[in-house]
């Protein structure tokens, strides 16, 4: 017999079973809009990291305030890019889980009034991607190597608003955004760790080019496009998040075409005072405190949800299959918490696939007092189009996110020449320790767990780009499980 009060089992519920509640207090107000609140808060987080974050990145004051707290340095004006010339390292301790394997341009774009024009290189010798999104943090287009080629070309970015003449020379062949403001983040693969191929990757990225429509074809001409000041430019502070939410839906709209009708839901949240125009402050008193308690335990579920979502397969998570568009397919958990929290934006499974795993095969946390053995067989290995230079590689991160300080093997990448080695059956061997092995066999390979610190605790990322169908769709390709081999 089941005991109902007791059963944890969700197939065995019933109206028996103890009934959670909300905090109560005595006015409806307050709880209605705490409730709401939470709803409103995961849909709309977007619009207030996009808000802080093109302050920070956009403006001067941004770039002050960036420098005085130990921020990255990501400054470029409205409508022209930033490029990070160097591969991140364990130097490098701003959290993020930062690949090492491509070099970042950054812009962020307002094509609301006019539209710009992305011109970029022939790259017949690496991987490249431009990566287009919303202020929704969902993508709506790219330019690079398996979206447009490797040929050079100059590509019209415009809203669904824009249907002006297209001049000679420029492809109107990407979608509308759906929003005025968009954020462009780039991706130049290194091929090697020579510094004569980083100074290739650099000379790319030097040729990736914006250019407002008007000025088109000449060079920009200079302006000065004013941006948003969020209220606040820390997410973790929630005082004036709503604010920011409601002032940033104002100058970008949700739902617009040609993404999906969201017209009832904004309905919705307008009944609390959230939205596009909508006034905080003619609100009652009740429902602004209930919006308070909202929006810190809207974020705390998005930090919970924020850790992975998906297919486990031998420990290791792939992505939800929506990534990257999750919010088109009006998936706004996933579209908060990891396209926008956890990285900002997130590509489409076309394009780059991100698999992590935080656990060993006894499904306990990975620590860096145990030694672990990753392996790969022959024929295991992750497929990816190697016609479009596609590649992969493993990267290994501590408890904040970061490369481990002071390790020399923190990253394996499978386009690297001192990578290429397997033993006399195929297999490639990872092994993961703290300490450096004694000797290492052909085809057997370091990656370096934390030490000496009171956290041990690690993630790995393996990384897929441009891969295959097996992992972009039917996510069916199975990583080897990390196996526990014993105590350093």
């Amino acid at each position: 017999m089941i005991d109902e009060t007791t059963d944890p089992n969700p197939d065995n519920f019933s109206l028996s079973l103890p009934q959670r509640s909300l905090q109560l207090t005595n006015n409806w107000e307050e709880e209605y809009a705490y409730s709401l609140g939470i709803q409103a808060y995961v849909y709309g987080f977007p619009w207030i990291y996009n808000a802080q974050l093109r302050w920070l990145w956009a403006t001067e004051a941004g770039q002050q305030v960036s420098q005085k707290l130990g921020l990255p340095d990501l400054y470029a004006p409205v409508n022209s890019f930033h490029h990070m010339q160097k591969l991140a390292s364990p130097a490098d301790q701003s959290g993020g889980c930062p690949n090492c394997d491509t070099l970042y341009s950054t812009a962020w774009l307002d094509v609301g009034k006019d539209p710009v024009v992305l011109s970029v290189p022939a790259v017949a010798d690496r991987f490249f991607c431009i990566e287009m999104v919303c202020m929704d943090a969902d993508n709506f287009a790219y330019a690079g190597t398996s979206a447009t080629g490797t040929q050079a070309g100059n590509f019209l970015i415009a809203d669904a608003h824009w249907n002006g003449q297209v001049p000679d020379g420029v492809l109107d062949i990407l979608p509308r955004s759906r929003t005025a403001t968009v954020l462009l983040l780039g991706r130049t693969g290194v091929n090697n760790t020579s510094q004569e191929d980083l100074d290739k990757a650099n000379a790319i990225q030097e040729q990736y080019l914006l250019t407002p429509l008007s000025d088109w074809p000449n060079a920009p001409s200079p302006h000065s496009e004013p941006v948003m000041i969020p209220y606040g430019i820390d997410y973790n502070h929630t005082a004036g998040a709503w604010q920011t939410m409601n002032k940033a839906m104002t100058e970008n709209p949700p739902g617009l075409p040609p993404g999906i009708n969201q017209e009832q839901m904004l309905k919705l949240f307008a009944t609390i005072g959230i939205g596009p125009n909508q006034n905080l402050d003619a609100q009652s008193a009740a429902t602004r405190m209930g919006l308070q308690r909202a929006a810190k335990d809207g974020l705390a579920i998005l930090k919970k949800m924020a850790k992975g979502r998906g297919k486990r397969v031998n420990g290791w998570a792939y992505p939800p299959a929506d990534i990257g568009r999750a919010g088109q397919n009006s998936d706004f958990i996933t579209r908060a918490a990891l396209q926008s929290l956890a990285g900002i934006c997130a590509n489409d499974p076309a394009e780059n696939v991100y698999l992590n795993v935080h656990t060993d095969n006894e499904n306990n946390q990975l620590n860096g007092q145990n030694n672990y053995t990753l392996t790969f067989k022959k024929g295991t290995f992750p497929p990816f189009e190697a016609s479009q230079h596609g590649f992969w590689s493993i990267t290994m991160y501590n408890s904040t996110f970061n490369l481990v300080p002071g390790s020399t093997s923190y990253s394996i990448n499978s386009r690297y020449p001192q990578y290429q080695d397997t033993d006399e059956s195929g297999t490639m061997t990872l092994l993961i320790q703290s300490d450096p092995p004694t000797t290492l066999l052909k085809g057997t390979y370091w990656l370096q767990s934390p030490s000496g610190t009171s956290d041990y605790t690690f993630s790995l990322i393996l990384r897929v780009y441009v891969p295959t169908p097996e992992i972009s769709f039917t996510q069916t390709w199975e990583p080897p499980l990390l196996v526990i081999n014993g105590v350093s």
